[in-house]
């Protein structure tokens, strides 16, 4: 259902279109003049907006420029009983969307106000749609073989296609965007649009502005009307970045959408409504902040029907190869740089390395390296400076005279680097150690690990 406004001085024209409109299931409001027009137009947002030409106060082209300025997003279909080219061309060049010429059919001015709408829902799936790109979202591009992680990618496939909130807890870099649009990508709202929200990066006005849209003059800076993103989003997914930030008084409105998916724009009294999967997502212990008095325990337990726990990259040693190589060849390939390999003494490091920034730390390490390397292999001097720190304090002797270590703890603290390096692979430990997993199991035992 769309809302409409129809703007004639002929009060019969007006009626006809508003009943036709009407009988296809949209909301319509009439305007006698142009004048009554840009009133109803200042106080809400009209999907689609039929004007006349020729009027006596305010003609259409003037019209439309000034409906422009207040509202940019609106279609407009310009109707005239002068069927020139010039008016046409004229109104087209001031974002009019369609020209019909008087006299028309109900069916002919029903099928024009579909097109507009069509289009208006393509260009604005379009608009979100810029600034994320949906198809780096497959799982095609979630690398691991970690089997916590690959549980998690079967569950999150198994309820994709389920209509139920999901809440993603990971630290920063872990991926939870991408589980997110993998969510969206495998639901049947595939097709529809993927908006993305981080609730810690707006005041508090500003977040309510993104999310549910606001209206002229709704506050300072606010000179025309504006849909949130749960318009933009209607029938998709909206995914709630750092949902763990948003301010008290946000989240009870979080809350109301989620339990009916109506919500109001900034400064307007209109209830609308919207259908939408939400996604939320967090770093931080949500349980904590409700002890805290920081997250509203309704709010969390409506967001956690479902809840998935990403680990961090140093829990997922095995997968570092997999990752950079994959993210050597990304980065390669945008910089349109030939570069084949990484040295394995770099993934020695990598492999000891922590990783507090996850996949997003080891991406932007990989392309820092692939930017200023002039040979085809990424090796240590390639590496950021905080790795040409790390490096130099790892080749520091285990021991000192000062402070001597028995044979027993430098066999202890070798055999427990190779466990770490090799992710805890016993067999390829065993391989660089020789020795038989019976005497490495006999060392644990020993180790009490």
């Amino acid at each position: 259902m769309a809302r409409i406004l129809i703007v004639d001085d002929e009060k019969g024209v007006r009626r006809s279109i508003a009943i036709a409109l009407q009988f296809s299931g949209h909301q319509v409001e009439e305007a006698a003049t142009g004048e009554e027009a840009l009133q109803l137009v200042q106080k809400d947002i009209f999907d689609l907006i039929i004007t006349d030409l020729v009027m006596e106060d305010i003609d259409g082209l003037d019209l439309t420029k000034k409906i422009k300025a207040l509202c940019p997003t609106s279609s407009i279909i310009m109707m005239t009983a002068y069927g020139s080219i010039d008016s046409a061309v004229a109104a087209i060049k001031l974002g009019a969307s369609d020209y019909i010429t008087k006299p028309f059919t109900e069916d002919q001015i029903t099928l024009a106000a579909d097109k507009a709408l069509q289009r208006q829902k393509l260009e604005s799936t379009i608009r979100v749609l810029q600034s994320v790109l949906i198809d780096k979202y497959d799982f095609k591009n979630i690398i691991t073989v970690n089997r916590e992680l690959q549980e998690i990618l079967r569950k999150v496939s198994l309820i994709a296609s389920q209509n139920i909130s999901v809440l993603v807890v990971g630290e920063s870099g872990t991926g939870k965007e991408l589980i997110a649009a993998a969510l969206h990508r495998m639901s049947h709202r595939k097709d529809r649009a993927f908006v993305a929200l981080n609730c810690g990066a707006f005041p508090e006005t500003l977040l309510e502005s993104e999310l549910f849209g606001h209206n002229r003059g709704a506050f300072t800076g606010a000179t025309s009307h504006k849909r949130g993103l749960v318009e933009e989003a209607d029938g998709g997914t909206i995914f709630l970045d750092e949902i763990g930030d948003a301010p008290l008084s946000f989240q009870v409105k979080i809350l109301r959408f989620l339990e009916n998916g109506e919500f109001r724009r900034l400064g307007e009294t209109i209830t609308r409504k919207a259908d939408l999967r939400i996604v939320a997502a967090t770093h931080k212990d949500l349980e904590h902040e409700i002890q805290s008095g920081l997250f509203r325990d309704d709010l969390f337990f409506r967001l956690n029907a479902c809840r998935f726990e990403l680990p961090p990259l140093r829990a997922r040693k095995e997968d570092i190869p997999l990752l950079a190589r994959h993210l050597l060849k990304a980065c390669s390939s945008e910089m349109n740089k030939q570069i084949d390999m990484i040295h394995p003494r770099v993934y020695e490091v990598f492999l000891g390395y922590s990783w507090p920034g996850n996949v997003r730390e080891l991406q932007n390490t990989i392309r820092y390296a692939v930017a200023i390397t002039a040979k085809n292999c990424i090796d240590m001097e390639d590496l950021p400076g905080s790795f040409q720190k790390l490096i130099q304090e790892e080749t520091k002797p285990i021991y000192s005279l000062e402070q001597p270590a028995s044979l027993d703890e430098l066999e202890k603290s070798y055999i427990l680097s190779v466990l770490e390096t090799t992710g805890w692979k016993k067999k390829k430990a065993c391989e660089i150690l020789k020795i038989s997993r019976a005497t490495l199991h006999r060392r644990l035992k020993a180790y009490k690990l």
